[in-house]
């Protein structure tokens, strides 16, 4: 199997489980939300 098949598989494998595609958008959320307002801190500290 080359390289395009194998990662097309572990794409398949993370993004076909519903727990973990759940894991990462919530992740990816919280991350964004905390990098928004650490940033409009730092603006409005000014």
């Amino acid at each position: 199997m080359e390289i395009g098949g194998l990662m097309a598989y572990a794409f398949k494998v993370f993004l076909g489980n519903p727990d973990i595609m759940a894991a990462l958008i919530t992740w990816a959320v919280i991350s964004t939300l905390a990098l928004t307002v650490i940033e409009i801190f730092k603006e409005t500290r000014l």
